[in-house]
């Protein structure tokens, strides 16, 4: 795909079937972040939400769904597919959430064509739900929307597998990108003291459970202090900890406060799905990663920016090297920055997105054919 070209969209309507408001971090990166792109290529393009920013802040807040908030997400998207007018829809993860497969079809005979994106490992939570209702019910729920889909925008090469394997004909490998603007690349605090650190939500925060080990059997020889963006308190930590709160205005300058940024998993099909935006953030910020070599993040921390662990052992390894080091910090730092430009930042694939669509729109193409973004496997 040529995307230097001249590509228009003038007088397409374009719909994305969220998930989530803009509070909802997948929607945002996702979808939200590609709308200025798709607008500026002539596209008129609405945002057709399934939860409202009310249910994901108080997901956040209490970890609890609400079950009225659920039941007007059903009656929005309902209203929404009703609607129609559209010459594409972009739907995050499925069209009507915790419903049957027969559910998936709305768009089917409708000649309008679809596309489906995948952040995170979805379908998992029903093939691999310990309930064996929703297993049988739900674990191929997804098949009949990614067999009619026009494209599947896959974040990784599992998921994209996952959708080939499950019907999907066209597929294109497209990673979980910042805009770099809001990651001015600034030089560590250089004040005596290591921070390394963490984003993410106070859900996934039990994921730093060997790191806290870690900085637990070197914080006496080394001056390491965990920093943390979205979660809450850890009691086993002996380390000084700087915990914030995430905020969208905040994050790119607390970002540039660490020097180490880190992104532990356990090894499960849920995580392999996972599109390592932590590491991706990091890097925008030209600072070293360390993280689980698990799914995508074996791809993403390539010698030149990081380093994986895997024991506890690993990761205090792995951090006291860093922590020793600052020459090592810099030049990792440097070649991370360098990497998101060309792999991972949204200049370079709001093209690639554009692209995709004005080809669907455009012409009929190949539909067996399997496009991935540059340098990325798919």
């Amino acid at each position: 795909m040529d995307n230097k070209r001249a590509i228009s969209l003038a007088g397409r309507h374009i719909a994305l079937f969220t998930r989530y408001g803009g509070a909802g971090p997948s929607s945002r990166l996702r979808f939200y972040q590609y709308k200025a792109a798709l607008e500026a290529a002539g596209a008129h393009v609405v945002v057709e939400p399934f939860f409202d920013d009310r249910y994901v802040e108080g997901l956040f807040a209490t970890g609890k769904r609400s079950r009225a908030a659920i039941a007007k997400g059903f009656l929005r998207r309902a209203a929404a597919v009703a609607r129609g007018g559209h010459d594409l829809i972009w739907v995050e993860k499925e069209v009507f959430p915790f419903l049957p497969g027969v559910f998936e079809r709305v768009f089917h005979g409708r000649g309008i064509p679809y596309v489906v994106d995948y952040d995170d490992a979805i379908f998992h939570s029903y093939d691999l739900a310990e309930s064996r209702i929703v297993r049988t019910m739900l674990g191929r729920k997804l098949d009949p929307l990614l067999a009619g889909a026009a494209l599947i925008t896959a974040g990784n090469s599992y998921l994209a597998d996952y959708a080939r394997a499950h019907g999907a004909t066209r597929i294109l490998t497209v990673p979980t990108v910042v805009d770099t603007a809001h990651y001015p690349a600034t030089p560590p605090l250089d004040d005596g003291e290591i921070r390394v650190g963490w984003i993410g939500t106070p859900g996934n925060a039990s994921y730093l459970k060997p790191v806290i080990e870690a900085l637990n059997r070197i914080g006496d020889r080394l001056p390491v202090r965990l920093l943390t963006i979205g979660a809450g308190e850890f009691p086993t930590l002996a380390v000084p900890h700087e915990r914030y709160e995430w905020s969208a205005k905040t994050e790119s300058a607390l970002l540039s406060r660490i020097d180490i940024g880190v992104m532990p998993l356990v090894d499960s099909p849920w995580e392999r799905g996972k599109c390592g935006f932590k590491l991706i953030q990091y890097m925008a910020a030209g600072r070293p990663v360390i993280a689980s070599p698990v799914g995508v993040n074996a791809a993403i921390v390539t010698p030149d920016v990081g380093l994986l662990a895997t024991s506890v052992y690993d990761w205090a390894d792995r951090i006291a090297q860093l922590a020793e080091d600052a020459s090592a910090r810099a030049a990792m730092g440097a070649a991370g920055r360098r990497a998101v430009a060309e792999h991972y930042s949204l200049d370079a694939l709001a093209p690639v997105i554009v692209g995709a669509f004005a080809d669907l729109l455009g012409s009929a193409g190949d539909p067996r054919t399997i496009i991935a973004m540059p340098g990325a496997a798919s």
